[in-house]
């Protein structure tokens, strides 16, 4: 059996030396589509004994995807992006996986867990199970300009999913602060893809979350509304996500949708999607902005619950929210005089990003007046008293906050240290 790794590339001397580590002692033969790399991408993959082909790049990533599974030759093929690598614990078990599912021809693929980790926070923010591994010369290709899918005569593929053994991908490319300038061009991709029927079951979701995030709120309610009427979208991962966009973009258009508008949408989700952290989480929201305090506080204290035991074959970007949920859920306690409450949810959100400022703020709201020594104990538990950037942040807050006893001692901490 014969393992082929594709990767399409450009410029990306920084990240594909650590993807192609992962393939060691995995994959037969190394597959490099490079699309106009200026840097030593090339050189480097070279050093790992991979094939190098140039693409010219037409705007189109399935098209440069099915070149390199053309030039490939095994039984199996892994396609990873070059800010992806397998987990060590993968990367010893790979094989014995694929000679498991091998024999069985009804399967074609092998469904794998992608972890996204924005590399500035130091964390994973959401997850999502995807196919980055399927036979070879078995009519699979990919479709789709942009957020393109490996398909099989336009379905997905019948894949494995193996659910005593993790195959774990960790992504370092994702970011909660996308480039307008991507996004836009994403959508005039997306946008030429609807203008010539070339529409999968994902476009309408795209095109939505692309609005989102550039703030065109009707244009992502508009696309939102599109995906869900499109019923291959429910065989997706994404599945849930435009209750979610729907949502979250008419409570940034209150003025226009209304309390009852807003909550079909969420009890659609709920109904479809019942232990999805990120419908809770949206619900949340909902509630939250209709002063419904005390059903606000169950919703996000429910999507932390569903999160932690996390199981179903669909995206889960509640990760990358459960900062925000656990300060929602600090604010609305602490206004409902539910101090023991909101102490400790402050804490969990200052665990998770010990630099949120209006967390550390909250939090000593509800300490202020216990003795300075006391304060400082507690804050140990969450800072490095030997960290200077833990002492210079600690220092700022507190000279914002008006108390200069604390403001003076890690002052003093920082210059001493």
């Amino acid at each position: 059996m014969k393992i082929s790794a594709c990767l399409i590339v450009k410029n990306e001397a920084d990240n594909i030396g650590r993807c192609l580590d992962s393939l060691k002692g995995v994959a037969n033969e190394i597959i490099v589509v490079d699309t106009g790399s200026t840097d030593n991408t090339k050189e480097i993959a070279l050093t790992y004994g991979a094939k190098i082909f140039d693409y010219q790049w037409d705007n189109n990533f399935s098209n440069a995807k099915n070149f390199a599974l053309d030039q490939a030759t095994g039984d199996w093929i892994i396609f990873l992006d070059a800010d992806e690598f397998f987990g060590k614990s993968t990367q010893k078990q790979l094989n014995s996986v694929l000679k498991h599912v091998h024999p069985n021809k009804a399967l074609d693929a092998i469904v794998c867990k992608i972890l996204n980790i924005e590399v500035q926070l130091g964390r994973i923010i959401s997850e999502n199970p995807t196919i980055r591994i399927f036979r070879g010369k078995s009519g699979i290709k990919y479709e789709g300009a942009i957020h393109e899918q490996p398909l099989k005569k336009g379905k997905t593929p019948v894949a494995a999913n193996i659910t005593d053994v993790s195959i774990i991908v960790y992504h370092t490319g994702y970011s909660l602060t996308i480039l307008p300038e991507k996004i836009q061009r994403n959508l005039k991709i997306l946008e030429n893809e609807i203008k010539n029927n070339r529409i999968t079951n994902l476009t309408y979701y795209y095109m939505s979350s692309s609005h989102y995030t550039l703030r065109n709120y009707e244009e992502a309610i508009k696309y939102a509304r599109l995906s869900l009427s499109d019923p291959e979208m429910k065989e997706t991962i994404m599945a849930y996500l435009p209750y979610v966009l729907l949502v979250k973009s008419m409570l940034e258009l209150k003025d226009k949708y209304n309390s009852e508008e807003i909550n079909k949408y969420v009890n659609e989700g709920l109904i479809n999607y019942p232990t999805h952290p990120e419908i809770w989480f949206v619900k949340g929201l909902a509630e939250k902005a209709q002063n419904n305090t005390l059903a606000a506080i169950e919703s996000f204290g429910k999507a932390i619950s569903l999160n932690k035991s996390f199981d179903l074959l669909l995206n889960n970007g509640f990760p990358g929210n459960e900062e925000q949920a656990y300060f929602e859920l600090a604010t609305l306690s602490a206004s409902v005089g539910d101090h023991v409450n909101a102490l400790e949810h402050y804490f969990e959100v200052l665990k998770i990003n010990k630099r949120n400022t209006d967390a550390l703020a909250g939090l000593y709201e509800l300490i202020k007046d216990q003795q300075p020594a006391e304060i400082i104990f507690f804050l140990n538990s969450i800072y490095d008293k030997e960290n200077k950037d833990d002492l210079s942040f600690l220092n700022a807050v507190m000279v914002e906050l008006g108390n200069s006893v604390l403001a003076n001692y890690y002052y003093m901490q920082h210059e001493g240290s």
